[in-house]
């Protein structure tokens, strides 16, 4: 007969989760559930609640009793994706070398209207600034993998991440120069050319492409006031060479 335990293991790996995120989810010190599990022992009530309340799709009598359907309603999450964000931040600078495996942390749901068919996706986060202002340190790409055959397909312009053999990725806008030269320009939208240049991977040196449908930030930058401070530090800069010229021209009169 199935037990309680075993329930709570269908939801994390219906989840897609590990049993040490799933402790983590419904507030519980790490070793709670897995030992339970390992022992064949009870857990808490409260425990049982928390899960009821952190995962509200499943069904609370298929949890204590085992009868009737696993989810509620699950026609309901027939219009749902759900993204697994995974340990793999994407670099937007100078590239983040991953780990050699990533780990699913959690799920995000979206809505199925919203994501194109026929994709798997990924949640990933993004770090660094070389995208700004337009794609910020911190916030989250949802992407999927281009098979190798349409990578002569990719759009110019268009932000993608890029894994390359060594381990690094990096979200880049790209032009595609892989039918022509065999390789594709990484271009950052950052305006500081110094810090982040375009650069060049050969076709040789690509892992993986993934294609960045959606984003996702917290925060909402003010793009107008860096404008503006731009616009007032020329402002600056010509009051400053104007007063010099004025020195200048006066020295000049006086000889």
């Amino acid at each position: 007969m199935e037990t309680i335990l075993q329930r709570i293991e269908k939801i994390a790996l219906n989840e897609g989760i590990k049993i040490t995120s799933f402790e983590k989810k419904i507030g519980a010190s790490k070793g709670v559930l897995s030992r339970a599990i390992n022992n064949g022992t009870d857990i808490q009530s409260k425990w049982l609640q928390s899960i009821v309340d952190n995962f509200p799709q499943y069904s609370a009598a298929w949890l204590l009793t085992g009868e009737g359907d696993m989810l509620k309603g699950e026609s309901v999450y027939d219009d749902i994706v759900r993204i697994p964000m995974v340990d793999i931040s994407v670099a937007a600078g100078a590239g983040y070398c991953n780990k050699d495996y990533v780990e699913e942390l959690e799920m995000i749901s979206l809505p199925r209207s919203m994501v194109s068919h026929g994709h798997s996706f990924i949640c990933v986060r993004v770090k660094g600034h070389s995208m700004a202002p337009s794609i910020l340190d911190g916030g989250y790409l949802i992407i999927h993998k281009l098979e190798r055959s349409e990578w002569v397909n990719i759009r110019d312009g268009y932000v993608y991440v890029v894994s390359d053999n060594e381990g690094r990725a990096f979200v880049k806008r790209l032009k595609n120069r892989l039918r022509e030269n065999g390789f594709v320009v990484c271009m950052s939208d950052n305006a500081d050319k110094q810090n982040y240049p375009n650069f060049n991977l050969m076709e040789e040196e690509l892992n993986t492409i993934w294609y960045a449908e959606w984003y996702f930030s917290a925060k909402i930058p003010n793009i107008q006031d860096s404008y503006y401070h731009k616009q007032a530090e020329l402002e600056d800069r010509f009051d400053d060479l104007s007063a010099q010229v004025r020195h200048l021209t006066s020295l000049i009169k006086y000889k």
